[in-house]
């Protein structure tokens, strides 16, 4: 495993990428991994987790992290896999965030047979934030999940998911995600969104969003949609020179495009693009 600090004051300027590559044909095929990172007051750093699996055994990749985010401090993660079709991946994530500071997670889960992303985010002091966002694209029976767990503790704490799901091939997508807000976070603002595109009808989506409150002024909201794509807007693009393949493929990155476009940071962008 790993434990990383960054030193009170430090910005640093460029991406940290954490490669995890696996290239070993040895029959030991299941890794523990953990990552403890603490962000000291008033510093900044993004880090790009980055796994990928080179042979033709499958894994078990079983990840643990933990993060420490103190005062006036930002962390940007961001977790991206190149995975078999047999490989398995558990990510489980816990985030401290203290005042005034940012914690800001983008996944993005194509590969792997079993994949699931357990976040657990605790704003503890005020003026502190928690962004989550993502997308799953799962094809050939992939299984695909992803698990928030939001608790708002602190006063005037902010926290903002969006999840984007398109699913194919009887590939099946499930966000679980949960707003808690302790009796003494007043001002809370809480937002949550889930969003699949199906492209078959053996395909499934299920969706599970959840606030629990216990202050009486914030405010909270969550949403979750699912369904094909407009047959409308694909005849329109054929109508303007496009096969259906380009038009679906053009209807489907416009779905996505917001949440790429959360990644502020433009090294760490091309990776997802």
């Amino acid at each position: 495993g790993l434990l990383l600090y960054v030193k009170k004051g430090y910005k640093c300027q460029k991406p940290l990428i954490i490669y995890n590559i696996f290239n070993s044909n040895d029959e030991n095929n299941f890794f523990n991994q953990k990552l403890i990172l603490n962000v000291e007051e008033n510093s900044e750093i993004d880090v790009l987790v980055y796994s990928i699996n080179l042979n033709s055994n499958a894994i078990f990749l079983n990840n643990s992290n933990f993060f420490l985010v103190e005062k006036f401090g930002l962390l940007k993660l961001f977790h991206l896999n190149e995975l078999g079709k047999k490989d398995i991946n558990y990510n489980f994530t816990q985030a401290k965030v203290m005042e005034s500071a940012n914690f800001e997670n983008f996944i993005l889960t194509y590969s792997s047979s079993f994949f699931k992303n357990e976040i657990e985010c605790e704003l503890k002091n005020n003026h502190s934030s928690g962004f989550i966002n993502g997308a799953i694209f799962a094809s050939d029976n992939q299984h695909h999940e992803i698990k928030t767990n939001i608790n708002h503790i602190g006063e005037n704490t902010k926290s903002y998911q969006k999840i984007k799901s398109v699913l194919n091939k009887n590939s099946k997508a499930v966000f679980q995600g949960k707003i808690f807000v302790d009796q003494n976070a007043q001002k809370t603002n809480g937002y949550q969104l889930s969003k699949a595109i199906l492209l078959d009808e053996n395909s499934e989506f299920d969706s599970k969003p959840e606030l629990e409150i216990y202050a009486d002024d914030v405010k909270c909201s969550h949403g979750s949609t699912s369904g094909s794509l407009d047959e409308n807007s694909i005849f329109y693009l054929m109508s303007r020179g496009l096969n259906e393949f380009q038009a679906k493929k053009l209807l489907i990155k416009g779905f996505l495009i917001d949440t790429i476009e959360t990644i502020t940071n433009e090294d760490i962008k091309k990776y997802f693009l």
